[in-house]
């Protein structure tokens, strides 16, 4: 095994702790915004904040690190994200919502770092690895899922009276941790550089780039399927509430949906070197389309935990894949600036259709929001069958299948 290898355990480590992070900065972020906002109605800019700051800070780290390094990049994220958990600690000593705006702009680029975890994977093995080490990189969100709700439940009654203040400590920690890993981190981009099979060539024009039918197929597909993913996942709880469910039973199934995002990466990776990237992303588009189908059939709880848990699979193949994908449509010296652009678009779609959840439940209902999202899975089959005609004519192979 070469050193460079051992860096795939780390980041499962690192993602765990940022899944940890992100989780308790969503769950909480809005109930300290109510309690320390003056008007009930500001109550979730905090979140919002992150969901901007990420937006606007992740093309940027992507080119700091294609000019110094990954490990540089994701130092400076988890620093950013333990200064923000002790702003927000303070915050709320001091009972002031502004400071805990401020603390969520500093989330952004703890979350902006550690969306290029799974490309440090990909990096760090042979390129016929790849999906194998960018999918298991992802199980590190299955921990997170299990840990959070105890570790956090427990400190935020260790620090009472003040409401929440042991959830950001729970955040301090986890940050603080991250960095242990970070640093353990063996030199990527010279095993990247050496992996490659010597022709780096120029960089080219950005727009020559991104329209390629391989880039277009690698960003919709992962776009659109974080967008469905978030659009449907973050009006379950509401729609739950609407309909006389419990909120432990929303959390239950949350809780079901988070392990099924994040389980089948422990085979979503062999999956592509077998079959290819394509077969993988449509594999991702029949299990959406289950998840909406079950979602329309009724409004019980398996209902609702059924089209879930088929919605984390479908998430989970078509950004593995859609990511597998786009290591194959950039040269390693075009690498900062396709793999920033491609993390600030996914983002920003996702974070547009995350807050126009709520706006959407209210207007066209749950049968409704579940409806729409066929055109977000159109687009996402169209993409990749405009993928595979462009490469048919071209005569070329999968290049993320190992079989062919």
């Amino acid at each position: 095994m070469s050193a460079q290898r051992l860096n795939v355990p780390l980041l499962i480590l690192a993602q765990a702790c940022y899944l940890a992070t992100s989780m308790t900065s969503i769950a909480f972020g809005g109930l300290a915004g109510g309690m320390l906002a003056a008007d009930p109605a500001w109550a979730t800019l905090p979140i919002s904040l992150t969901v901007v700051s990420t937006a606007l800070v992740t093309g940027r780290l992507s080119g700091l690190m294609q000019r110094t390094s990954r490990q540089a990049g994701f130092r400076l994220g988890a620093l950013a994200g333990l200064v923000g958990a002790l702003v927000a600690m303070w915050a709320i000593y001091d009972r002031s919502f502004p400071l805990l705006c401020l603390s969520s702009l500093l989330f952004g680029p703890f979350n902006a770092s550690a969306q290029y975890y799974r490309f440090a994977a990909g990096e760090s093995v042979a390129p016929t690895e790849a999906p194998r080490a960018m999918s298991y990189v992802l199980l590190g969100g299955i921990a997170a899922a299990f840990i959070v709700p105890a570790a956090t439940g427990w400190l935020n009654d260790a620090f009472m009276p003040y409401s929440f203040m042991g959830a950001y400590f729970f955040i301090m920690l986890v940050t603080l941790f991250t960095q242990v890993p970070i640093a353990l981190l063996k030199p990527i981009e010279a095993h990247a550089a050496a992996a490659t099979d010597g022709s780096t060539g120029d960089a080219r024009p950005l727009k020559e780039i991104v329209r390629t039918s391989a880039f277009i197929a690698a960003f919709v597909n992962s776009a659109t399927g974080y967008a469905m993913m978030a659009f449907v996942m973050t009006a379950t709880p509401l729609a739950m509430e609407s309909c006389g469910l419990l909120p432990g039973q929303s959390a239950s199934v949350i809780q079901g949906h988070v392990v099924a995002m994040f389980l089948p990466s422990l085979f979503t990776g062999r999956l592509i070197e077998r079959f290819g990237v394509v077969t993988i992303l449509f594999a991702g588009h029949f299990f959406f389309l289950l998840a909406f189908v079950l979602a329309l059939m009724g409004i019980e709880v398996y209902n609702f935990s059924l089209a879930l848990i088929a919605l984390g699979i479908g998430w989970n193949f078509c950004f593995i894949g859609g990511s597998s994908l786009l290591t194959h449509v950039h040269r390693p010296s075009e690498k900062g600036r396709v793999q920033g652009l491609n993390e600030t678009m996914v983002f920003t779609v996702t974070a547009v259709a995350s807050l126009g959840a709520g706006a959407a439940l209210s207007s066209i209902g749950w049968a409704g929001m579940n409806m729409l999202t066929f055109v977000f899975l159109a687009c996402a089959f169209a993409a990749t069958l405009y993928y595979i005609f462009k490469r048919s004519r071209s005569s070329e192979t999968d290049p993320t299948c190992c079989s062919s």
